[in-house]
């Protein structure tokens, strides 16, 4: 019953999109690809936007992966703001990598302010410095460009920095957060996304087009390395297990975000909507392909990233995966 829905999936080392599908439903119940989503739809993407924040704080040099951090009953006042986590009791003690694992958002919250609270621009900086604030240029029309806000600017309030910790207040497309997760994939090297291998006429090759590089290294590698490991963690440990399996091993994160309804905030007669997403690569000891699943306004009461985009992701992945001979030994002739 969801309102749409796009996948992308891309190829690490070169940035080739490999397949991309966008559904929408219609007043009459029927899909169709009616629009791409995965370029035209800017949207607040929640969890998924955690990693970039880690980054930061691992880049900034404030947390060790192993710190605990008191995130108490899953709830955090901020001003008259009230951040809550998934789980309802809350994780209580637990580590900066558990934080990220399970997702909590009480979590991150509490350390960006402790560590981000009066040098704001310092993590905007690192974020542009990871050139999520740009547009890809992608080589069809009507790609959105992101929209991640710089202290000062009109609509930054003191719940700015938590919120864009967590993945409110900042907007992106779905090619847009897959290209960073990408990154992540591929040693730290952002490449761009393209659609087009070459230009021929008439058999004859033209122009061609190879891989592009935005950024050569978002991070560090000794950050990069604990990155991909907590990355790892969510789905061997945290809020993506059930996208666990044994042979081959899957890294990401889930996302699910409250959708904005203007101005009556994030609710509209009393009905909260929800996109949940998942985006990671795959295997992750030796990542080749990369992959996104958004599906927006999912039914009522299954909304969780790890339960509607999760499953889309681990079937994409494990069809990819069974298809593709470079992983398997070859069966040698029996005499």
């Amino acid at each position: 019953g969801a309102g749409w829905g796009t996948v992308i999936l891309m190829e690490v080392k070169t940035g080739e999109i490999k397949a991309i599908a966008n559904l929408k439903r219609d007043e009459d119940g029927v899909y169709s690809e009616a629009y791409n989503y995965a370029i035209g739809e800017s949207a607040e993407p929640g969890s998924t936007f955690k990693t970039a924040a880690l980054i930061c704080l691992l880049e900034d040099g404030y947390v060790n992966l192993e710190d605990i951090v008191n995130t108490g009953k899953g709830k955090l006042q901020i001003y008259n703001h009230t951040l809550t986590d998934s789980h309802e009791e809350g994780y209580g003690k637990i580590s900066v990598r558990q934080i990220f694992e399970v997702s909590s958002n009480v979590g991150v919250a509490k350390l960006m302010l402790q560590h981000y609270r009066g040098k704001e621009k310092d993590f905007i900086d690192r974020l542009y410095k990871m050139k999520l604030n740009q547009p890809i240029g992608l080589e069809i029309d009507g790609e959105v460009a992101p929209n991640i806000k710089y202290p000062g600017d009109k609509y930054w309030s003191g719940l700015s920095l938590p919120q864009m910790s967590i993945g409110y207040e900042v907007k992106l497309t779905p090619l847009q957060i897959l290209t960073f997760y990408n990154a992540i994939a591929n040693d730290g090297t952002m490449v761009k996304p393209h659609l087009i291998k070459a230009l021929v006429n008439h058999g004859e090759t033209i122009q061609t087009f190879g891989t592009e590089v935005i950024c050569s290294s978002i991070c560090s590698g000794s950050t990069l390395s604990k990155v991909r490991g907590v990355l790892e963690g969510v789905v061997r440990v945290g809020t993506a297990k059930n996208l666990s399996t044994n042979r081959y091993k899957i890294a990401g994160k889930t996302g699910t975000a409250q959708i904005a309804k203007g101005k009556s905030g994030y609710k509209k007669g009393g009905q909260t909507s929800y996109r949940a997403s998942f985006v990671g690569y795959f295997p992750a000891d030796d990542p080749k392909y990369s992959c996104i699943v958004v599906v927006n306004s999912p039914s009522k009461s299954v909304y969780y990233g790890n339960v509607v985009a999760g499953p889309i992701f681990k079937e994409i992945s494990d069809k990819v995966f069974a298809t593709s001979s470079e992983w398997f030994p070859s069966v040698k002739d029996v005499e």
